[in-house]
């Protein structure tokens, strides 16, 4: 079979949630060169995916012939640049979302592809999710989506506390703007934001094919409730997706009632998930969320559970053997990241989300941030 060969810049979280492990099993590439500031990770990166090549220095990566395509996965400040780096090199670019902090990089990288002819996916891997495939598939039968509901919500004061209040809505919304401008064939013609508190707020969206849609962002949640949570209403009917795992049709001809969704796994993680979610549903869902919210509870007060469970040994547990219950559900990343090196060898146009994808999403993040200031609807 024939494979792409990678390289990769940036080996911290998401590269070791996601991508390395996806490019190591992917049946289209091969991961030839690893590069990171951080020697530790570097090491590590290597030493465990057996990847023949570690560097320090991007470009001596870029240098390399024999290697066709790169994944960004760094910094958000830092991906437009290093993007356009590599796209001089000659290389194609998957690159982690958001593409850009400004719509200005996102432009950059725009006018870099088009120069080098070279293919750019951006992160937006739930494109490729198969609960939101199967949903794309719904709506274009029945006649487009005229109304949609998408609530987002997490740890977010938790994970990102290092964030400064109010940037949710460009590193992480930035994900359902794309999937609202997918799912409805369309760009966004204006756009209202109320805010309750910071990161906590509802985004009207008006689509230019008269969709409409709303939006909440909310990083107040706890671990026990399901993440994301999508509804559309199409002609006659609609459709309801739970957190990936389980999607509904109401009045949908043509369709079973009921879709469920095998889960996604990590290669050092348990993965009994993976068919609990293929079998049951959101059920699954809700109930290994609660487990693992009451395990991490647990841990509060060790006393009560030392006796059946030693407390060391259920926080390595929870640290090193559990799913990461926000990645346990298939938001299309090892599919993305495939269909991509499948592109690359065949010549094919990507189904992936495109530099100028990026720069849409990114138009509608940053008009967001200036109707929530002004309280005013934001025209584009």
């Amino acid at each position: 079979m024939a494979k792409t060969v990678f390289g990769i810049i940036g080996a911290g979280g998401i590269a070791q949630s996601q991508h390395l492990p996806n490019l190591a099993r992917a049946p289209h590439a091969s991961l030839k060169s690893v590069c990171d500031l951080d020697e530790t990770k570097l090491k590590a990166a290597q030493q465990k995916y057996a990847i023949p090549c570690a560097t320090a220095d991007c470009q001596e990566l870029l240098a390399d012939e024999q290697i066709q395509a790169v994944v960004v996965a760094t910094r958000e400040d830092q991906q437009a640049r290093l993007t356009i780096t590599a796209l001089k090199a000659g290389k194609h670019v998957y690159v982690e979302k958001p593409l850009a902090l400004t719509a200005e990089e996102c432009e950059a990288v725009v006018a870099a592809q088009r120069e080098t002819r070279l293919l750019v996916a951006v992160g937006f891997n739930r494109r490729f999710a198969p609960a939101y495939r199967k949903a794309r598939e719904v709506i274009a039968r029945g006649g487009g989506a005229f109304n949609i509901h998408y609530r987002v919500s997490d740890e977010y004061w938790n994970w990102g506390r290092n964030y400064p209040p109010g940037v949710r809505v460009l590193h992480e919304v930035c994900h359902l703007f794309d999937i609202v401008r997918w799912l409805t064939e369309s760009d966004a013609e204006a756009v209202f934001c109320a805010q309750s508190r910071a990161d906590d707020e509802v985004i009207a969206l008006k689509m230019r094919s008269g969709c409409v849609a709303s939006i909440m962002n909310a990083g107040y949640a706890t671990m026990d409730m399901p993440k994301e949570r999508l509804e559309v209403m199409v002609g006659r009917g609609g459709l309801t997706v739970e957190d990936f795992v389980e999607l509904r049709t109401y009045g949908c001809r043509g369709f079973e009632p009921v879709y469920r969704f095998a889960g996604h796994t990590h290669p050092d993680r348990e993965y009994g998930h993976k068919f609990l979610l293929e079998k049951l549903g959101s059920e699954a869902a809700h109930a290994l969320r609660r487990t693992g919210w009451e395990l991490r509870e647990r841990l509060q007060a060790p006393q009560q559970d030392e006796q059946l469970v030693p407390t060391e040994e259920m926080r390595r547990y929870l640290n090193e053997r559990a799913m990461n219950w926000n990645y346990m559900v298939d938001k299309g990343w090892l599919q993305a990241l495939d269909h991509f090196a499948q592109c690359v060898i065949t010549g094919r146009t990507p189904e992936n989300a495109t530099a100028e994808d990026a720069w849409k999403a990114s138009l509608m993040a940053h008009a967001t941030i200036r109707s929530r200031e002004t309280g005013q609807v934001v025209r584009l």
